[in-house]
């Protein structure tokens, strides 16, 4: 418990530090259909075709990020949190509602359970906006399998009649996963073969095939498969291939490479699903719906591999490493653990096989502590490279291959960013677009340089896509609170002329001067085009309210 406690805690952390207010890849989507003149809350809309995906309640999430929060990517950071949280409280009331767990099982379960979901490894979809798409269809699904087993318990109890809430919960649970990525369409199949085997009443037999019939024949109603997916027969052929692939799926969440040992963990990982999958009669005689509720999950994880594995084979197998996957690998194994805790209670040597459960655990979280470090500084330093881009855009200084980093095609994106410009939005809705231009003392008191420390290492000129500037790179440190600065900014002739983000990884200089106590303290930004003989004085912000800057250096721009 307190292991998953301190997780979420480090998740929360992580998602602070990696916080960007620019857009990412698919997140640019929120700012395109308004730019474009279209209604974002009109049912085409809603139901366009986002690569195999019809994301329309994570576009309504998005919806609501852009009109009541400036698409400033806070509300979906925290909606993502949200998500897991629910997802945790869920799994947590099932333990103690449906397999009736008690004491230090229910501790442990819901210690495995916060881990799992909070585990740093998924960070892409923790720090990236639009990647609430990829949460939602865990807690979807298990909001289905939940309504669909309290069905089956409850009907059982006091007939179909007073139980039928529950199936509607299932069915309406299920249409929202669906509306929320394509792995969602696989919980009808699920859902109508455990209805089978549950022996449920032919009514609701046939609502979830009637349902399942009708959402998946609106899903594909004017489909086009996306161009860089292969075609599905194209991935069938290479079997071998499918098979490595979702291996890496899973087996990704214990190494950060691709090899064998990873493709031994995913491979070993299915073989145990699959010896507790077929004990799925068992537990249904046995009435223990929580046990279905986990054969339900790891079923919709192993199917959601096999898909994506379909469709992404041809980026190679080193694809299935991917950050965003890892919500559902680590979903699967957070699933069977649990499973696996059941079978350990349900024996004779409960307390000896508990203590080694207990044991194997702690050596889990021992094993991803030591693990944690890369994809935390992964989270990090894409976040920095994301505020680098928004300061070339802040700036004016457009350098192609920064701005890369947020969209690949920027000459596309640009027009974008002149709206999110004019309309306040995004990078643009701070305090940070009013500073270039503005005299410095009118902005800020300027400090004692005893405050901070750093430096310039690197001037580069740029000239890219019509505007004129420099890239400025150094290092900078704030003795007085004891952390990098939020920004940095560069001055000419009492004017500021350019922004840079702070938070490039340098362990160099933390092995080097022990005052510095944190490795993130790199700046790289840009400065507007100065006349050459004019000195440029470079300022680190180390207080934003009451703003205060603190000389760092000072230097001269060569722009020819």
């Amino acid at each position: 418990m307190v292991g998953g406690i301190i997780t979420i805690f480090l998740c929360g952390q992580m998602v602070i530090a990696s916080y960007s207010a620019l857009p990412a890849w698919d997140g640019w989507n929120e700012v395109w259909v308004v730019a474009d003149g279209h209604n974002p809350f009109s049912l085409h809309w809603l139901w366009r075709q986002n690569n195999e995906h019809r994301p329309a309640i994570p576009k309504l999430l998005l919806n609501v990020d852009l009109f009541l929060f400036r698409a400033n990517q806070k509300f979906l950071l925290t909606s993502v949190f949200a998500i897991q949280v629910v997802e945790l409280i869920l799994l947590s009331w099932s333990m103690r509602v449906l397999g009736d767990w008690r004491g230090a099982l229910w501790r442990s379960g819901t210690g495995l359970a916060a881990f799992c979901l909070f585990c740093p490894s998924q960070q892409e979809n923790l720090v990236w906006g639009f990647q609430v798409c990829f949460v939602l269809p865990g807690l979807f699904a298990t909001v289905s399998f939940a309504g669909l087993l309290l069905y089956w318990c409850r009907s059982r109890q006091n007939g179909a009649g007073e139980a039928r809430k529950f199936l509607l919960l299932s069915i309406l649970a299920a249409l929202c996963a669906t509306w929320s990525l394509a792995s969602g369409n696989l919980l009808w199949m699920l859902l109508l073969a455990f209805a089978v085997f549950l022996k449920l009443p032919r009514i609701a037999v046939l609502s979830l095939a009637a349902s399942g019939l009708a959402s998946t024949l609106l899903y594909f109603r004017h489909y086009g498969s996306p161009h860089q997916s292969p075609a599905p027969l194209a991935s069938l052929n290479m079997p071998m291939d499918l098979v490595r692939y979702v291996a890496l799926y899973f087996g990704g969440s214990w190494v950060h490479y691709v090899g064998l040992t990873a493709e031994v963990i995913g491979i070993a990982g299915i073989c145990i699903a699959l010896f507790v999958v077929l004990h799925t009669k068992s537990y249904i005689r046995r009435l223990q719906a929580f046990c279905l509720q986990l054969v339900l999950i790891i079923s919709f994880c192993v199917a959601t591999a096999g898909i994506t594995a379909v469709a992404r084979l041809n980026f190679g197998l080193a694809q299935a490493f991917q950050p965003r996957y890892q919500t559902v690998a680590l979903l699967f194994w957070c699933s069977l653990a649990l499973l696996l805790l059941q079978h350990l209670r349900a024996t004779h040597l409960w307390r000896y096989g508990y203590i080694a459960g207990q044991i194997c655990l702690l050596a889990v979280l021992a094993r991803a502590a030591s693990l944690a470090r890369e994809p935390i500084r992964e989270a990090r330093e894409h976040a920095f490279m994301l505020n680098v881009a928004a300061s070339s855009l802040l700036t004016g200084v457009y350098e192609k291959t920064q701005l890369e980093q947020s969209f690949p095609n920027m000459d596309a994106v640009l027009p974008y960013a002149s709206y999110m410009r004019q309309h306040r939005l995004s990078i643009f809705s701070g305090k940070l677009p009013s500073l270039i231009g503005e005299p410095l003392a009118s902005a800020f008191r300027v400090v004692s340089s005893d405050k901070c420390t750093g430096g310039v290492e690197s001037l580069t000129p740029i000239s890219d896509l019509g505007t004129r500037g420099t890239r400025i790179s150094g290092w900078a440190w704030d003795y007085t609170h004891g952390h990098p600065p939020s920004n940095v900014i560069a001055v000419s002739n009492g004017i500021i002329a350019g922004l840079a983000a702070v938070g490039g990884w340098r362990p160099d200089l933390r092995t080097t001067s022990p005052s510095i106590k944190s490795s993130y303290v790199g700046y790289t930004g840009y400065v507007r085009e100065v006349h050459n003989s004019a000195a440029v004085q470079i300022y680190a912000i180390i207080e934003d309210s009451p703003g205060a800057a603190c000389l760092l250096a000072t230097t001269r721009l060569t722009q020819d």
